[in-house]
């Protein structure tokens, strides 16, 4: 019997043994998933330990996540463990007491999911002094590498905390645009006992003191929603019904995901998702009619947006607006099948309780993600894939025979150069600067491509976020790649033209180290003033075409470096000087040694290297021209004296900007609005002739939209130049320019723009050197004028508005004037009301002010703007004078465009009863409008040509206006308004200054012409 009793106990045993230890045998036989997740989180309560000493880290902002990664089976692939949570994310730890950021920069391989979790650090918290940089908010490094493994492929899933401050706007700009939401900037928590210190935080308070003007002496529970400045709250069975607000998903994605609907207790935010139909998740905040009225005047509802799901072309993201990985409960064992079944089902709705939404919510939210989300494939670089040689140089791009060719899809394509320069200036920043926006770039990648074009120029090393848009772009579009001309260049002249100056020399070589290490993503450079420093982490050298060579060679210099160092030779591994190399030439061999051994030596890769040099400099175009008046002597560059040795794989070539529109190639034309561009063509052939030795892309050519010059006339030019360019021989051409460039000057025009250095700040219309571009950056055309005077029959209103290119006028009459027999005069005062011309003609009568100019206005298709002798620029006077003559002249543009303001060029129309006119400023004398700076410089004669800030200038006392109504037959004054210095009419228009342009963009009518061609 006692033997049976001992069976039957063991069979019992054994059975609760299996059934408890079966959980955990199954979970142990769970198959694993190897799936690299990259966390980032700064945001970490310190707390004291045990003991009551050492601070350590809370973790309970990351710690839910980490335990379901466990029991899920999800294994580090580099390790083939579990992921450990004190250790295994980027962000914030704790180091002898003070917190330190692992900044997320660089990866060997795309990650599988990126979780952003917090990044709110300590809101750049000074208790323990100056904090470190990266601590606190994400940085612009770390979104851009998770904006470019996004674009790679990987899963991105952000939180709450990670958008708002201390993280800048250009960054939360970018996260917005990976999750498809646009954040308000509003964010909310339920409180059970508002009157808490303790839970209440003092931000909210003070907030809404400011706002209502007394102490915070709220009770009871709420809900707390607030941000810019603005607070509401919404106390329970006033504001709000139930618990606290809710976190639901509609029936069908509650059993795909395996959610419940479910109380939600902690901080969440308000967003507006891009699309609505993103949205899988909601929060109902069960308001009542008093509740919907608080929250009228913040355009909110009910409803707001919980989980915001973006799915686009095999790229996916997940915002939750909340902090959801935020568990505070108490650690669970995970190492048994049921776990999160079990846990679930024995979980509580109590007030303030996280881990209610966390089992019910949270778990089976991630569960299926983390188990829908496939391993990338494995790998995954963040560089294009190149061939590898047999001496295990990389190589993306080469030389073959006389053409480009990259390496794509596992061979080689030869690629002929169809492409565009991106210029120095963009509106608005200084030169050589540019904007801080991956978006901006985006957008110009796209219409370049749209173009037609496969490569573009850029003339300096671009900020890092220009690169990561190439990148991006790039990978996105893996059929229509945009390769890119990397120039290798400083900015700065060299010490009396001689290249060969120490310093100026060391300048090169630090800026080539500089600018290879950004395109291989491995440089961080600091900024002029020292105050900051730009990260490159995308590695964009497999979409390097090649790298150009760029000392700005001029004819002074060449003779300047040849007269100071006439013995200088140079021999290198990769390129040396022949025996006919000038010392010029022998300098540029060692330059362009120096980008093949750097990139070589620190990355075991090379790519084609290019010198650039201009027609001025070659000796087919000074025996053509006779350019150095027959002086066999005269300063030339010629690539072809250069050696290179075999160890350039990639190959060389020579680069040469040629420009149509030069006087010695336009001369014979019969026709200058159709020309034929025939010495162009000649000297191009001829020039190629020579080129046998290496082969010759056109890195510059182009035609400037102008008074001369229509943007249909500019489109047909360079389809023709285009034709030319491909029949010559070359590799291919890059047109001259992509986008209009404020700040441009040419050596007429630089003296007449001071402030120097606020050029790109307003729109010289007139000069071409600003408006080479297919794409017109332009003042948007005014609605509304800012100022308008009250006329007497026959006119109506003088209105007057002023933009960053144009000074505007809109005359209405009641009736217009009859052409045949009057003509209507504008006479502008525009600088001071004491100087200038008092006689409306020399036998008219007088004038209120003394005035500088004089538009006269002929008929609807014929309008001249005149000017007084001694403001004349075109004859090399600057300055205002009193005069009694009434003589007003012609000068460079006197001659207006007639049209409509929709084309870049018009300068004025009339419709219906109203004429509109507007003149560039450049032609009003002003120097800087943005500052209302005007030309007044009586000391200065004659042409001022490339000299900077020479003439004096001064403050604009505003634009006093009259208008004449003149009898072309008797020439008498009809009608004069204003009437006299006293009338109201008699008013001076004055605009605000302004150091931010708001320039738009379009396409020119060239471009779809130069399209079509590329196409072709």
């Amino acid at each position: 019997m006692k033997i049976k009793t001992m069976k039957v106990r063991y069979w019992v045993l054994l059975f609760l043994l299996v059934s408890v230890g079966t959980p955990f045998i199954w979970w142990m036989l769970m198959p694993n998933k190897n799936l690299d997740v990259v966390v980032l989180n700064k945001t970490f309560p310190l707390v004291t330990n045990v003991s009551g000493g050492e601070k350590q880290l809370d973790y309970s902002k990351q710690r839910g996540l980490y335990w379901l990664m466990a029991y899920l089976g999800i294994k580090n692939p580099e390790t083939n463990k579990k992921y450990e949570v004190r250790t295994d994310y980027y962000g914030n730890f704790l180091n002898n007491g003070k917190l330190v950021n692992k900044p997320l920069q660089k990866l060997t391989y795309v990650p599988d999911v990126i979780y952003l979790s917090d990044t709110y650090g300590t809101g750049n918290s000074k208790i323990n002094g100056v904090e470190p940089e990266g601590v606190s908010g994400m940085t612009k490094e770390e979104v851009a590498l998770v904006a470019t493994s996004y674009a790679k492929g990987t899963t991105v899933i952000g939180e709450y905390n990670i958008a708002g401050d201390p993280t800048k706007t250009s960054v939360s700009k970018e996260l917005g645009e990976i999750f498809g939401v646009n954040f308000t900037g509003l964010a909310g928590k339920f409180f059970s006992d508002l009157s808490s210190t303790a839970d209440v935080p003092n931000w909210m308070r003070a907030t809404y003191e400011q706002q209502y003007g007394k102490k915070w002496s709220l009770t009871g529970a709420g809900i707390v929603i607030a941000g810019n400045n603005r607070i509401v709250v919404l106390q329970r069975d006033i504001g709000f019904t139930g618990n606290s607000l809710q976190i639901y998903m509609t029936e069908q994605n509650a059993q795909t995901y395996g959610t419940e609907a479910v109380d939600y207790y902690n901080w969440f935010e308000i967003v507006k998702p891009v699309d609505e139909d993103s949205v899988i998740a909601w929060y109902d905040l069960n308001l009542t009619e008093e509740g919907k009225n608080q929250l009228n005047p913040f355009g909110l509802d009910h409803k707001l947006p919980a989980i915001i799901a973006k799915h686009s072309n095999n790229k996916h993201s997940f915002y939750f607006a909340g902090d959801f990985t935020d568990y505070r409960g108490p650690d669970k064992i995970n190492r048994f099948f049921g776990a999160t079944t079990l846990y679930r089902y024995f979980s509580v709705n109590s007030e303030g309780d996280l881990s209610y939404f966390y089992w019910r919510f949270y778990v089976p939210l991630m569960s299926k993600l983390f188990k829908d989300i496939k391993p990338l494939e494995h790998g995954i670089s963040f560089k294009p894939a190149m061939e590898v040689t047999s001496d295990g140089s990389q190589l993306s791009s080469k030389i073959d025979g006389k053409q480009f060719a990259v390496y794509q899809n596992g061979q080689w394509k030869k690629l002929y150069v169809k492409g565009v320069d991106i210029g120095r200036t963009v509106p608005g920043y200084p030169q050589g600067t540019f904007p801080d926006d991956p978006a901006f770039y985006t957008d110009w990648f796209e219409k370049i491509a749209n173009m037609n074009a496969n490569a573009i120029r850029v003339y300096t090393r671009m900020p890092s976020v220009f690169y990561r848009a190439l990148d991006i772009y790039n990978d996105n579009h893996p059929d229509n790649r945009l390769y890119v001309f990397q120039n290798i260049a400083v900015n700065q002249e060299p010490p009396e033209g001689n290249f060969l100056d120490k310093a100026y020399h060391a300048a090169v070589e630090k800026s080539a180290e500089d600018t290879i290490n950004a395109i291989h993503g491995n440089a961080a450079i600091e900024s002029v003033d020292g105050k900051s420093s730009d990260v490159y982490i995308n590695d964009v050298s497999g979409y390097v075409l090649g790298y150009l060579v760029t000392p700005d060679l001029r004819p002074d210099r060449v003779a300047a470096t040849d007269a100071g160092n006439p013995s200088y030779r140079y021999t290198g591994e990769y390129v040396s000087a022949g025996t006919s190399a000038t010392p010029t030439e022998s300098w540029l061999a060692s330059l362009s040694n120096k980008v093949y051994e750097y990139e070589q030596q620190s990355y075991n890769m090379q790519h084609p290297a290019g010198i650039v040099s201009i027609p001025e400099l070659d000796r087919v175009y000074q025996d053509m021209y006779n350019a150095a008046d027959g002086n066999s002597k005269a300063s030339a560059v010629t690539i072809n004296h250069l050696d290179t040795t075999n160890k350039v794989t990639s190959g060389f070539f020579g680069a040469y900007n040629m420009f149509p529109d030069q006087p010695v190639f336009r001369s014979g034309e019969a026709d200058e609005a159709k020309p034929s561009f025939a010495g162009f063509k000649a000297y191009l052939n001829n020039f190629m002739k020579t080129q046998n030795k290496y082969p010759v892309l056109i890195s510059e050519f182009g035609l400037p939209t102008s008074a001369d010059s229509t943007e249909v006339q500019q489109g047909s030019g360079i389809v023709s130049l285009i034709a030319m360019i491909k029949d010559s021989g070359a590799m291919g051409g890059l047109l001259y320019e992509w986008a209009d460039e404020w700040g441009a000057s040419s050596k007429f025009t630089s003296p007449l723009m001071i402030p120097y250095n606020r050029g790109s700040l307003w729109h010289n219309v007139v000069d071409p050197e600003q408006n080479y571009g297919v794409m017109a950056l332009e003042s948007k055309i005014p609605k509304d004028y800012a100022m308008t005077l009250r006329g007497s029959d026959p006119l109506n209103t003088l209105a007057f508005n002023a933009d960053e290119s144009y000074f505007y006028m809109k005359a209405d009459f009641h009736t217009l004037p009859a052409f045949d027999q009057k003509s209507i005069m504008i006479y502008l005062d525009t600088i001071d009301r004491k100087n200038g011309e008092y006689m409306i003609s020399p036998e008219g009568e007088e004038n209120w002010s003394g005035t500088e100019f004089n538009i006269n206005i002929d008929s609807q298709n014929k309008a001249d703007l005149l000017v007084i002798p001694t403001y004349n620029t075109s004859k090399g006077s600057y300055f205002s004078s009193v005069s009694t003559t009434g003589i007003f002249e012609k000068m460079d543009g006197s001659k207006l465009i007639p049209g409509r303001f929709e084309n870049s060029l018009s300068q004025f129309y009339v419709e219906g009863n109203t004429l509109n006119v507007r003149i560039p400023w450049t032609r009003l004398n002003f120097s800087d409008p943005s500052s209302l700076l005007v030309l007044s410089d009586e000391k200065h004669k004659g042409a001022a040509e490339s000299l900077k800030e020479a003439l004096s200038v001064r403050m604009t006392d505003g634009i006093v206006a009259s208008l004449v109504i003149m009898d072309k037959a008797t020439q008498k004054v009809d009608y004069h308004f204003p009437e006299s210095v006293t009338s109201p009419g008699y008013r001076t228009f004055m605009w605000n200054t302004w150091d931010v342009p708001q320039p738009v963009s379009r396409t020119k009518m060239s471009y779809d012409m130069i399209r079509e061609e590329f196409a072709n």
